[in-house]
């Protein structure tokens, strides 16, 4: 795993938002500003070309935009030579009182051709506006006109340009309207947007939208997702283009809400922060706990009927305390359908941290994977973070394939990563199976060399017999220090192999084993497989060892095991005395998380009434 090759750029204005080109991603557009006033800092929208990795890099092209309004987001549409900038860039503080708040606005990028690009006259000529218009209904109160902005822009995903003609819509959503906040949704087809190619309304009331997101499903239907603090809603969407009609109302519905906390608990529940599509089924979502003190990624599985759950958690590393911003970047799929997906969460620390999931085809993703992490990217807040689109080329060359990161502050600055994919079989991947096997080996033998240096300079200096040091530090740790947890735990396994043993540990890795098996079926199968609920409990049968059953259905479980719950049923001593059996048995250990236990079914424990996993081991 080598380092990305890292861009640097620096603007005259703080920067909000920030859009790859699509057609030549190796461009990045930025925009941002001081706002109203007479403070110096300009609004302006900058075109900078990042395909030679030079590590300084100066503007292509720059624009003022305005001397009433920042620029808070941008979305681009790909032309022959350039590109169509939508901006969220609000009018005067008169105008919005009058009603008429033009925020909506767009421009013509022109990319640099030849030498002459290099010159002054040139680079501003580059950036032309086109447009402006009004897309948020009026607010009814003077104050809420006077503060109300466009807050998010998104738009759907582009398709490579050798498939279907590719007809795409957006969505705004504004920010600091109190009770009038809403969502616009719009068909993105034109260079100069207008009220009448608005699609749907959503109120918001008085809760704003802090992400959206759109997949595009094909044949013009869509699904946008937003997040507001606690919830998450999805919405179909069917629109004829050709009519500029929608085919169908828009289906809007809650698929998940941040369940309160109980009685007497300390702090709150976390934020959504973002969201952003990995399937058809699955969301992922950022959230921030309370009072800056942690960050975890959440995979959000969607079902046909009723609400998604919760199937997987990722916690980042403590010192990063909130995240500021999310992307994700889905590769290009193999003919089963499988792909790669590289996630980038900014935190408040002004860190980058990366990680990597697999798509496998059968409507199932693995578990999250560091890919690295990148501390002091840039000197102030982090504001923006986004990948490149990486469209799979037409022709394997041999040539290198790249995917870029960039990432935005308050501090005027702007740093690319960029990344050098692999051709893994049909398909690109950032992180293969065996890089991730050869970096995990290489974390656990620089911690095992750590604690063995510690340890003999401290015997060494204070305890050369060994007396001392091995009365006070237990044999336990000082195995530790030689050996990681996989590696006692294989030991324990090979030993009990040998004596031909059936402990609870053989036979509970045999278990998930086949329980991973029934949760995930063959690789590109295409038969529809009903997924299984798992229930785990105590077998008086068999001397107290504990015992699972896996049954075709949630009602099938509850029915069989009534005393049956799940893992956030449990009371805490519940949960202590279920993680201390499940410990012994080899099948969970500390480090996994809670997270593999939320889907599973626990039934009765000696004495101790439980719940269990259902549809978790699958990733």
């Amino acid at each position: 795993m080598s380092r990305p090759t890292i861009s640097k750029a620096q603007t005259s204005y703080p920067i909000y938002a920030a859009t790859f080109a699509n057609s030549r991603p190796g461009y990045l557009v930025v925009g941002g500003g001081g706002g109203a006033g007479k403070h110096g800092v300009k609004n302006k929208i900058t075109l900078l070309d990042f395909s030679s990795r030079a590590p300084t890099v100066e503007p292509s092209a720059e624009l003022e935009v305005s001397e009433d309004d920042s620029v808070t987001c941008l979305a681009n549409l790909a032309t022959r030579n350039g590109l169509i900038l939508y901006a969220g860039n609000g009018s005067s503080v008169e105008d919005r009182v009058q009603g008429k708040d033009m925020h909506f606005r767009s421009f013509e990028v022109q990319f640099p051709q030849g030498k002459a690009a290099s010159s002054s006259s040139e680079k501003t000529s580059n950036i032309s506006f086109l447009s402006k218009t009004q897309l948020l209904n009026v607010a009814k109160s003077e104050n809420t006109r006077k503060e109300a902005y466009v807050r998010l822009l998104r738009l759907s995903p582009p398709r490579p340009s050798s498939g279907a003609p590719n007809k795409r819509i957006g969505a705004i959503a504004s920010g600091l309207a109190g009770e009038e906040n809403e969502l616009v949704v719009f068909a993105a087809t034109s260079n100069r947007p207008q009220a009448k190619d608005v699609i749907n309304r959503v109120p918001l009331a008085n809760k704003e939208a802090n992400d959206i997101d759109i997949q595009d499903l094909g044949d013009s239907k869509f699904q946008l997702a937003y997040a507001t603090d606690y919830e998450v809603h999805v919405h179909s969407i069917d629109y004829d283009f050709e009519k500029s009609k929608s085919k169908s109302g828009s289906d809007g519905k809650k698929v998940y809400t941040i369940p309160q906390v109980d009685i007497g608990v300390e702090g709150g529940r976390p934020k959504l922060r973002s969201t952003r599509w990995l399937s058809p089924k699955h969301l992922l979502l950022l959230a921030n706990k309370p009072n800056r003190t942690g960050v975890e990624l959440w995979l959000l599985h969607l079902y046909e009927e009723g609400p998604g759950s919760i199937v997987l958690k990722k916690s980042l590393p403590r010192a990063v305390g909130a995240a500021t911003d999310l992307d994700v970047s889905l590769l290009d799929a193999d003919s089963d359908g499988a792909y790669q997906i590289v996630i980038a969460v900014a935190g408040i620390d002004v860190s980058l941290s990366v990680y990597t999931m697999d798509y496998r085809g059968d409507d199932s993703l693995s578990h999250f994977h560091h890919y690295a992490t990148y501390d002091n990217v840039h000197e102030q807040s982090i504001t923006k973070v986004v990948f490149s689109p990486f469209l799979k080329p037409e022709t394997t060359t041999g040539k290198p394939q790249y995917l870029r990161l960039a990432s935005t502050s308050l501090g005027n600055s702007v740093s690319v990563e960029t990344f050098t994919l692999t051709l893994h079989k049909s398909r690109h991947v950032l992180q293969t199976g065996r890089t991730r096997t050869l970096h995990s080996a290489a974390t656990y033998l620089a911690i095992a060399m750590v604690v063995a240096a510690m340890a003999l300079m401290l015997q060494s200096l204070v305890d050369p017999s060994g007396h001392v040091t091995n009365g006070l530090i237990p044999q336990s740790l000082r195995d530790a220090a030689g050996k990681t947890f996989g590696e006692g735990h294989r030991a324990k396994r090979h030993a009990a192999a040998l004596n031909n043993a059936d402990t609870p540990a053989i036979k509970f890795e045999r278990r998930i084993r086949d329980l991973l098996h029934l949760h995930n079926p063959p690789m590109g199968s295409t038969h529809s497989v009903q997924e299984k609920a798992i229930v785990v409990h105590h077998d008086p049968d068999m001397d107290g060892d504990l015992s699972t059953d896996v049954l075709e259905s949630h009602e099938d479980a509850l029915k069989k095991h009534v005393e049956a719950r799940r893992w956030d049923e449990l009371s805490k001593e519940e949960q202590t005395a279920w993680k201390s059996k499940l410990t012994d048995a080899g099948m969970w250990a500390v480090g996994e998380g809670e997270t593999i236990l939320k889907s599973i079914f626990f039934g009765q424990i000696g004495g101790l009434v439980g719940q269990v996993a259902q549809g978790v081991l699958n990733g």
